[in-house]
């Protein structure tokens, strides 16, 4: 998960506008990821499924679009199948790790997590000090907040202090109390920061979807994303999420 230009028409299983109400400014991240929490707990949908058009960089510095089926189950299980349902690649997030399935083959597991899937929907699904626990353990100092605008909106930002653009933060709009802005290095001893973004958010269920979402490092665009074909809440069988399984369709 990490999108063709022309927005493709979006269907939702469920549809509703998500009750947002003005947020108090939370005196650190830890009580930011409460707040989110409590907002849409037992709300937030549990499923989801969207097919991604996808652009992304190559590393000989080329653009190539594909498309990418991806599978969610909340929490912490993301699927993506490249090129087709059953495609090849598989990515598989799990259990904190990443799980590949290339070429017919299972490539060894890494230990690892996704992100955008902890701040974009985890945080809603999962107990909070899970949430609190992961996001430090990602680098994120929850003790550092302040406030500020994004795209017209007031918006939370943690892990920097005000006029901080490069140290590692996460940006939540503060009405709706939805991921909109990840920052930081790009990687340990190179060069350059890397901007992500969730944009045009939809509501979906009871909850929110960005359906635009987009990474550049260094400046550079390294990969874009436009989601269609939405489906909340639907029936996702466990099989499907399941690393040792990922060689059956």
């Amino acid at each position: 998960m990490r999108a063709s230009i022309l927005a493709a028409s979006i269907t939702f299983a469920a549809l509703a506008t998500p009750v947002v109400l003005p947020a108090q400014t939370p005196p650190d991240g830890a009580e930011l990821v409460r707040l989110m929490h409590d907002r849409y707990v037992a709300k937030w949908y549990t499923t989801l499924t969207f097919t991604q058009a996808t652009e992304r960089r190559t590393p000989a510095d080329t653009m190539v679009h594909e498309t990418w089926y991806e599978t969610m189950k909340l929490p912490g299980r993301l699927r993506i199948d490249v090129g087709t349902p059953d495609g090849d690649p598989i990515i598989l997030f799990a259990r904190d790790s990443i799980f590949v399935r290339r070429g017919g083959q299972n490539l060894p597991a890494r230990v690892g997590r996704n992100p955008l899937l902890l701040l974009g929907f985890d945080i809603y699904t999962q107990p909070i000090e899970r949430s609190v626990s992961a996001l430090r353990e990602e680098g994120f100092d929850l003790s550092k907040m302040h406030e500020g605008t994004w795209q017209g909106r007031r918006v939370f930002v943690v892990g920097a202090a005000a006029g901080d653009t490069t140290s590692k933060q996460f940006w939540i709009d503060a009405e709706r109390l939805v991921f909109v802005r990840m920052v930081g290095p790009v990687a340990q001893g190179r060069p350059g920061v890397e901007d992500v973004r969730f944009d045009q958010y939809q509501p979906a269920g009871n909850g929110w979807l960005a359906t635009l979402v987009t990474d550049t490092r260094a400046g550079k665009l390294v990969q874009k994303e436009q989601y269609s074909d939405i489906r909340v809440n639907v029936p996702v069988a466990d099989s499907r999420l399941d690393p040792a399984k990922l060689d059956q369709p």
